[in-house]
């Protein structure tokens, strides 16, 4: 495996802090990386007008033809000069977006767009509005090297998997249709001018795969289709994606998440070395050429896998793109990239081979996403919804289908995997205590501060597991589930909420882990499951 493409991804607000770009630059000449992938949305609204439809140069009264021209303009200086210093080292710089996305202007000029209040993904404006954009973006910035587009996701500002607007524009157009018209309004411009687009893969089930499969396979030759390691997200419990292989004559690149939202953020160490590693072997296999690694998610600010003690994985990434190595190998390659010594790599290989299978047990129920983006389930039922609906398992792996009935011995064995978690993250902790000559202290420090509460996370994911499992068994099977061990695992849950009210007023930690541990969400459950409690039927 010798992939030729290896990106690290922005994919927050550090992406427009010249610092953390030369961090990412400096991570990216470490591991011999090629590419810097800026992903926001709507970056290309904050970059362009575009100047054919709004004048940048206008001399207005009461409103610029763009609200917040003069960001526009500072963002515009830069990008050049990230432009540059990603050019002065020989690294690409990438755009990833989202389509449908549109400043507000575009509605105000074009009211018709709105139908039934919603904005309509399907008029053919759009694709006229994209290639315009699409060209203004080349023409300013020829260093760009290309796109990557996402039509699939939900997360733009329109799109046809929001299923929101039912016009007769929108019935007449077969969702292939308007994945093609999207791709190729954006292609056009870079193709002309010698530029790349690479199409991402997203899809919440099999069936949504399917017209955007189609779509891509419908595209010029030099089109590269970009895949999730996993279908839908980056649940490392899930299967490898299906959609790899599906277009064996078109350039294929694998995605992957190193800094973990669905495995702690690196709030909590999470080093997964195994994963990575069958992982890319597994694209590799079916004609990966590429690899883009995430450094961060756009939903927390401040926080990336380079601040933490799941950097390696990025290392990891970047290494076994091009050729086999041994976990001692990254880890040495990996301090090396940090002026710490090499004789520290048994050590940092030891411990963050303990890290996945704590983890592992404790955001997990028999491989379903039990967490919420790694914090605590929102409510019973936001739990419920997360496994079976939102981040559904089963549709991807029908293996799975019914491994979450229960009945008393089912619970006991799924709190099981809990159990271990916590006894996992406290020996780890005790491990951790024990002083090593060979390694630097500030990664000692480092793994020690982010390991401290990790038992206490653990422990709040196993009593909110028993609760939630515990409400379903009543609410499905009354007459024979536990209401004595349901209203025990209640108070118990109350109680460790109380615990965990001290930590968001204590400055020392940061809102992440507190995010992490939130007091808040514990509340919400334990009121839900009274409300079962106090239910006549348990319902």
């Amino acid at each position: 495996m010798s992939f030729t493409f290896r990106g690290l991804e922005m994919h927050g607000r550090r992406m427009w802090e010249r610092a953390r770009v030369e961090e990412a630059l400096a991570c990216i000449r470490a591991h011999d990386m090629t590419a810097l992938v800026l992903h926001e949305p709507d970056i290309m609204h904050q970059l362009v007008f575009p100047r054919c439809f709004f004048d940048p140069y206008a001399q207005w009264q009461s409103a610029p033809a763009r609200r917040g021209e003069n960001a526009i303009q500072n963002n515009r200086i830069y990008f050049e000069h990230v432009l540059h210093l990603a050019r002065n080292q020989g690294t690409e710089l990438w755009l990833e977006v989202k389509e449908l996305t549109f400043p507000d202007e575009v509605l105000e000029a074009r009211p018709e767009l709105i139908k039934g209040g919603v904005v309509c993904p399907s008029e053919p404006f759009w694709r006229e509005f994209i290639a315009a954009k699409t060209e203004e973006l080349l023409a300013d910035f020829p260093l760009l090297a290309g796109i990557i587009l996402s039509p699939g996701s939900p997360e733009g500002r329109a799109s046809r998997a929001q299923n929101k607007c039912g016009c007769a524009v929108c019935a007449a157009t077969p969702l292939v249709d308007w994945y093609d018209g999207i791709i190729r309004a954006m292609h056009g411009p870079l193709a002309a001018r010698g530029k790349r687009l690479a199409v991402r893969d997203f899809a919440y089930k099999p069936v949504d795969h399917e017209p955007l499969i189609e779509a891509v396979g419908r595209q010029p030759a030099d089109v590269v289709f970009c895949i999730k390691t996993t279908p839908h997200d980056f649940y490392p419990t899930f299967p490898d994606n299906p959609a790899f292989g599906r277009l064996p004559d078109r350039p294929q690149w694998v995605e992957y998440d190193v800094q973990g939202q669905f495995y702690g953020w690196g709030v909590f160490p999470c080093v997964m070395f195994d994963d990575i590693r069958r992982r890319l072997a597994h694209a590799a296999a079916k004609g990966a050429v590429g690899g883009l690694f995430r450094s961060e998610w756009e939903r927390i600010n401040d926080l990336a896998v380079l601040d933490g003690p799941n950097a390696p994985n990025m290392a990891a990434a970047a290494m076994l793109s091009l050729a086999p190595a041994t976990d001692e190998a990254i880890c040495a390659a990996w301090l090396r990239s940090q002026g710490w010594p090499e004789a520290a790599a048994p050590w940092l290989a030891q411990v963050a081979a303990l890290t996945w299978p704590i983890v592992r047990d404790a955001l997990y129920i028999d491989d379903f996403l039990f967490s919420d983006a790694s914090m605590f389930p929102r409510s019973i039922g936001r739990a419920w919804w997360t496994m079976e609906r939102k981040h559904a398992l089963v549709p991807w792996s029908p293996a799975h289908a019914g491994r979450l009935d229960l009945d008393a011995a089912r619970i006991e064995e799924l709190l099981a995997q809990k159990q271990s978690a916590v006894a996992g993250a406290r020996a780890l902790a005790t491990l951790l205590d024990q002083q090593h000559p060979v390694v630097p202290d500030e990664l000692l420090a480092l793994w020690r501060r982010r390991a401290a509460l990790l038992p206490l996370y653990a422990e709040g994911m196993q009593l909110c597991a028993e609760v939630c499992l515990r409400a379903r068994w009543q609410e499905r099977d009354a007459e024979h589930a536990d209401r004595t061990a349901f209203a025990v695992a209640i108070d118990r849950l109350a109680a460790f909420g109380d615990r965990l009210r001290p930590l968001a007023v204590q400055a020392r930690h940061p809102h992440q882990l507190v995010m992490l541990l939130d007091a808040h969400r514990v509340d919400d459950i334990v009121a839900e499951a009274r409300h079962a409690m106090a239910s006549p039927h348990g319902e």
